[in-house]
């Protein structure tokens, strides 16, 4: 079963790993089992089947709305005349 598209998941693993908020994480990440990956304990990791522990078999099917829409592009820096600097 598919909960997220696959242009989803690129956008949601950037999320992941921008570290502008914090990441989703496993609700079993203090059990002593789990490490520091993908920026944090226990940072699950999106894929077209939702997100998933790699250190157990925790699951997630939902991310905010806003997460699964594209990113914008940063601007370029142009030198005025469409080239950038």
């Amino acid at each position: 079963m598919t909960i997220f598209s696959a242009d989803e998941v690129v956008t949601l693993d950037k999320y992941q790993r921008e570290g502008q908020m914090h990441p989703f994480t496993c609700g079993n990440r203090g059990d002593g089992n789990h490490r520091d990956m993908g920026g944090d304990l226990g940072a699950l990791i999106p894929t077209v089947r939702g997100w998933i522990c790699p250190f157990c078999d925790y699951t997630q099917n939902w991310a905010h709305g806003f997460m699964k829409q594209k990113l914008p592009q940063p601007a370029i820096p142009s030198d005025g005349n469409g080239e950038p600097i």
